[in-house]
């Protein structure tokens, strides 16, 4: 077995294992056949192993028919039959309704339609059927008023001209929207203008919000209007997860407004959101990104504004840091902005800081500057530092670094120590 099919077939499980963390629960006792099948699916022997998972399926003593069906239709798939691909799905849902291989199977299916381009079937995963309306309780009887004189009756309005009996009567006026708010999605968009794709999807269908951002993800790269659906539930304080994956959708969207839609939410959405927001924001990157961050971090929360500047050290922002290294008065975060300062090489920021700084901040200073393996800045403040223990602790992280010009001053300075 090469190299490239074992890496091929492990990414493949850590799909599988990503999506549906029940696998990796206890499992049936595997069968030979299963097991010679996965090893040709390593292999990348698509044909033998579909012939081996159909008679698996087939069996009635396999223990494992589910996860047989799972591999089939991902073994059809890379035979490029699609067709037989989303008809074992649909089986998989149909025969084991409760299995933890419907979920992978279910995002596979999504990657079928990409490729078919059939756009309904991501439409109808993405986008789930309005909810029915609540029928609302009877109104309470009311106790009857007084009687009225009579008004004085209207006059008779003209009657109208009859239709013809096979005249269809007029239509009904269309009811108007009430206006949505700017940059507010709807909690429900409109389901799609089309039937259900029912030779794809069971009946009741009910995708879950993993599935929808996935779905979300593809069509995305072609149709705009998925953006404000993707904030909808990146916003949804109560689910964290699914904020992170929504903001991770729009911001590899590469889509302009995608990518303003992520600055909206990490200045003005919910904590949740606003974490998914910075920490994405610190991974693409780019000068309005960072420029956001420093607006962001002046009214954050104390957790935002930690992400705000674990995302500043991984962009190298090393002059934001030093901007709220300077400034920021609660000392966790201070202490937090150096250290980080040092990881993203800001070795001039942190020598002119320790120069500026009190003593409370000089301890943390020495920690960045060791991050930073600033060794000629450690011995100068070795020699010139009038307080025992920052020297102390500059002589101890100068022993941890190493480097031939630290044990040479070491030698000099402590050299029984």
């Amino acid at each position: 077995m090469t190299s490239r099919t074992v890496i091929r077939m492990s990414s493949v499980l850590m799909f599988v294992a990503l999506l549906s963390p029940q696998i990796l629960q206890a499992r049936p006792f595997e069968s030979k056949r299963m097991e010679r099948a996965k090893d040709l699916i390593a292999d990348e022997q698509w044909v033998r192993a579909i012939d081996e998972l159909k008679a698996a399926a087939a069996d009635q003593k396999e223990p494992n028919k589910d996860e047989a069906l799972f591999w089939l239709a991902h073994s059809q798939n890379q035979t490029r039959d699609g067709a037989a691909a989303v008809e074992t799905i649909r089986r998989l849902e149909r025969d084991f309704p409760a299995s933890r291989w419907v979920k992978p199977a279910r995002s596979l299916r999504i990657e079928i339609a990409q490729r078919m381009q059939r756009n309904d079937v991501l439409w109808w995963t993405a986008v789930p059927p309005t909810p029915p309306q609540t029928p609302r309780p009877a109104a309470a009887a009311v106790p009857p008023r007084p009687q009225r004189p009579a008004p004085t009756p209207a006059p008779t309005p003209p009657a109208r001209t009859p239709l013809p009996p096979d005249a269809a009567p007029p239509a009904p006026p269309t009811p108007v929207a009430a206006p949505v708010p700017p940059g507010v999605a709807p909690a429900f968009p409109p389901a799609p203008p089309m039937p259900p794709p029912t030779a794809w999807l069971p009946e009741g269908y009910h995708p879950d919000v993993d599935l929808r951002i996935e779905a979300l993800g593809v069509l995305i790269r072609s149709d705009a209007q998925v953006i404000p659906m993707l904030k909808a539930i990146a916003v949804d304080a109560d689910n964290p997860g699914d904020a992170r994956r929504a903001i991770f959708v729009l911001m590899q969207s590469g889509r302009p407004e995608a990518r303003d839609t992520v600055l909206q939410v990490a200045k003005a959405g919910p904590e949740t959101a606003q974490l998914a927001a910075v920490r994405e924001l610190g991974r693409f990157g780019g000068q309005q990104a960072f420029d956001t961050l420093l607006q962001v971090y002046e009214k954050a929360s104390i957790v935002v504004k930690n992400q705000v500047v674990t995302s500043l050290g991984e962009g190298a922002q090393r002059v934001a840091l030093f901007k709220i290294a300077e400034s920021e008065k609660d000392p966790h975060l201070r202490d937090t902005a150096i250290v980080t300062l040092g990881r993203a090489g800001g070795g001039e920021q942190l020598r002119v800081l320790y120069l500026r700084g009190s003593a409370d901040i000089k301890k943390p200073i020495i920690a960045g500057l060791f991050t930073a393996r600033q060794e000629d800045t450690l011995i100068r403040i070795a020699d010139e530092e009038k307080d025992p223990v920052l020297r102390a602790e500059c002589i101890r992280r100068l022993r941890l670094l190493g480097t031939p010009r630290a044990r040479a001053y070491l030698q000099k300075v402590a050299p029984d120590r």
